[in-house]
């Protein structure tokens, strides 16, 4: 009998909540999508990472103004999957390459 139930094996890992978008996409955002530093700097992402690659990480880059006005509560990457309107950029980028990209729909 499992007396730690609380520690399951199927338990997901917490994940991060809103912080600055990683410097990476920062970059890529600024030299790419020809955003002004200065509005990109006031962004917020949330990440998560992926199982099948350990050096690959999901970002969604959002305005924290906009989704509250739009009364969303940005807790984690999840919380932005029915509000797609609201995000800015969905993409990915690799820890050790530092490549960036747009998800493919």
């Amino acid at each position: 009998m499992n007396w730690m139930f609380w520690k399951s094996e199927g338990q997901t890992k917490r994940l991060p909540g809103p912080k600055e978008p990683p410097q990476q996409v920062v970059n890529y955002l600024v030299t790419n999508a020809k955003m002004s530093p200065d509005l990109v700097w006031r962004l917020k992402a949330v990440t998560i990472p992926r199982s099948d690659e350990k050096d690959v990480i999901d970002v969604r880059v959002y305005d924290s103004n906009v989704t509250e006005r739009n009364g969303v509560k940005v807790i984690n990457y999840h919380s932005l999957d029915d509000h797609s309107a609201l995000v800015i950029f969905d993409g990915w980028y690799n820890k050790v390459t530092h490549a960036v990209d747009k998800k493919k729909l």
